[in-house]
């Protein structure tokens, strides 16, 4: 009989397979539960995709980084560019620590320039400035967050609805014939004629069970379409707010000014933020920073110029 533990006996590797490590090989896993966390993450990751995508950064110096900087500004509200004393004019956009007392207009006097690796290092308004994601300074995470569950319970709703459709039925007979009734289902299921012995088959009937549960996937897609319509409200992206029949030119508008607002509150901010550091240390820069909405000009400038290059080639 060969002894337990022993030279001979592998030590046991850590599974680290996806599967493993988000549960499947658990005891108590659910996969329900865990395709509506997968839902949910996807809806955050999808929202946060078109906060971080809806402003530029002109001119930002190469040592700061775009994506963190408003990744950062998504996730906290609050960030900072600013240079340690030690490297005056050497920009790096990260998070951002308040630290000291608060001025009599609730503005840091003093913060902290801080990284995830350990990186940091003290701030005032002598070495970097503080940038907002908005106005009220609240991060929109919370936002996201909110309506990315709501995505995902109105997914789910769906998915119950669907399966209350799929009316399901019921094969009864003798216990012996279990085996039969399976083959049956399974063929019929599959689309394949039912070919059995007929021993015994005139004692197997079936039932069909009623639910009675409407199909509500159109109200259910109209709230969907709603609570994309916020969430591109609460973004600031421009967008018919509420599903509406014979609505005039006016009312339309009227319904997008808010929007505006939005973002425009938003992206404020940075400006302020950016005519600051071109103010006080435009001297160390390439030239001034600016930030502005994003969009595709490259591709429109690209399809115009090529369009037009087709055009002459066409006349020739």
């Amino acid at each position: 009989m060969s002894r337990r533990g022993g030279k001979n006996r592998k030590a046991q590797q850590p599974n680290t397979s996806l599967d493993y490590r988000i549960g499947k090989h658990a005891q108590n896993y659910w996969q329900t539960a865990d395709r509506n966390e997968r839902l949910y993450r996807y809806y955050v990751n999808l929202i946060m995709q078109m906060a971080m995508s809806r402003f530029r950064w002109v001119n930002l110096p190469p040592t700061c980084d775009e994506r963190y900087l408003e990744w950062i500004l998504c996730l906290e509200g609050v960030a900072t560019i600013a240079f340690p004393k030690a490297q005056r004019g050497t920009f790096y956009s990260t998070q951002a620590v308040s630290q000291g007392v608060l001025n009599i207009y609730q503005n840091p006097t003093k913060w902290i320039s801080y990284g995830n690796n350990g990186w940091r290092f003290h701030c005032d308004h002598s070495n970097g400035v503080l940038i907002y994601d908005n106005i009220t300074r609240y991060p929109i995470m919370e936002g996201i967050e909110l309506y990315a569950n709501e995505l995902t319970h109105i997914r789910m709703t769906k998915q119950i609805n669907r399966m209350h459709q799929q009316t399901p039925w019921i094969l009864k007979g003798p216990q012996e014939k279990i085996q039969d009734m399976n083959n049956m289902f399974a063929r019929v299921a599959g689309g394949e004629p039912a070919i059995l012995g007929t021993d015994g088959l005139n004692s197997i009937e079936y039932e069909v069970m009623k639910s009675d549960v409407p199909f509500i996937a159109h109200d259910l897609g109209e709230d969907e379409e709603n609570t994309w319509k916020q969430i591109f409200t609460m973004l600031g992206l421009e967008n018919n707010p509420f599903k509406a029949e014979r609505q005039t030119e006016d009312e339309i508008r009227a319904q997008k000014a808010p929007t505006a607002l939005i973002l425009l509150a938003s992206l404020e901010e940075r400006r302020r933020a950016a005519r600051k550091i071109n103010k006080l240390w435009g001297n160390y820069l390439e030239d001034e920073i600016k930030v502005v909405l994003r969009a595709d000009n490259e591709s429109e400038n690209w399809n115009f110029e090529h369009n037009i290059q087709s055009q002459l080639r066409s006349v020739k």
